[in-house]
């Protein structure tokens, strides 16, 4: 005959008396439901910023208005452009970026734009870049791709780095030679004119404000109130500098939106002197010369991201479609 297997019987009650967290935890069940059910949502709430929102990013279309002399511009009407923005390639993942581009080129767009922030500064981050641009160029877009860089092209956030001698650095004179072998134009106070049938859309980008190498004046040598311009500018905060000069529509990026957006406490950090510019749609006034009634400036909330989180904040590429205004 088989003797039964001791099983020793405890009291958590007694065995905890010292110990009243632990008895109160054990013993009372609402206390137990509760303390569960938080443990639960700080949980959730850790895995989803950190491992599902910076990769569930949104396709966003918008329409662009712009104006030429005496109704001009229909030969751009229905005219398509991509906003690509902070990539920070090295820092996010080249799988989840690689998916991004195959759905934006599904659009077919007319000209890609990417408004800065294409890499995490480190040397390895060239050939990253390189290899995800590949299908870009591969996809044969009508008028090509254009970029201008952003603070992390250049380094971070340092004085130490920062400023017009960071722009001889090696990793930034690499990043250059890139895009030039690539034929990606490379907007750094310079206009770059597209015609279509008679009419002109011309493409203004200015360098980094951060290294104190944005020259607006430069960039808008030559230009008049009446051509339609499209700025790109990183930084929104350039906008303060930029609003005597003719641009119609800017592109901007650089805020990712505020990345987290906290309830009730807003965005915990936004390098930005003028925080009301965090990402959308902004209007100011023309200038009276200018064929328009409103002048317009989107910021992007980008598709990267300088610490691996989003929270109430989605990732996004943009695509325009010009209409004249």
């Amino acid at each position: 005959m088989t003797t039964p297997r001791f099983r020793p019987q405890f009291d958590p009650a007694t065995l905890s008396k010292s110990r009243r967290f632990e008895r109160m935890f054990l013993v009372n069940l609402r206390v137990n439901k509760c303390i569960s059910n938080i443990g639960k949502a700080v949980l959730t709430c850790m895995i989803w910023p950190r491992f599902v929102a910076p990769f569930r990013w949104e396709f966003s279309r918008k329409p662009l208005p712009l104006g030429w002399p005496n109704g001009g511009g229909k030969p751009f009407a229905g005219y398509k452009i991509l906003q690509l923005s902070d990539l920070h390639v090295g820092r996010v993942r080249p799988d989840y970026l690689a998916g991004v581009f195959t759905r934006c080129l599904e659009e077919k767009p007319d000209l890609i734009v990417i408004t800065g922030d294409l890499i995490d500064y480190d040397i390895g981050n060239i050939e990253i870049l390189e290899r995800l641009l590949q299908p870009l160029l591969a996809a044969n877009v009508p008028d090509g791709i254009l970029a201008i860089f952003g603070n992390h092209d250049y380094h971070e956030y340092s004085w130490r780095h920062n400023g017009k001698r960071s722009a001889s650095r090696s990793i930034q004179k690499r990043l250059v030679k890139l895009l030039h072998r690539l034929n990606i134009r490379l907007l750094r106070n310079e206009s770059h004119r597209i015609s279509r049938g008679g009419a002109d859309l011309v493409v203004v980008g200015l360098d980094e404000m951060w290294t104190d190498r944005a020259d607006a004046p430069k960039a808008f040598d030559g230009l008049l109130p009446t051509d339609a311009i499209l700025c790109l500018q990183h930084n929104p905060d350039g906008v303060e500098f930029l609003r005597s000069h003719p641009w119609q529509y800017m592109l901007c990026g650089h805020s990712h939106g505020g990345q987290a957006n906290f309830p009730f406490l807003g965005p915990m950090y936004v390098p930005m002197k003028h925080r009301q510019y965090l990402h959308g749609l902004f209007d100011f006034p023309a200038l009276p010369s200018q064929p328009i009634d409103r002048r317009h400036m989107y910021v992007s909330r980008g598709l990267g991201y300088s610490h691996p989180i989003r929270l109430r904040c989605q990732p996004e590429a943009t695509l325009f479609t010009v209409v004249e205004a």
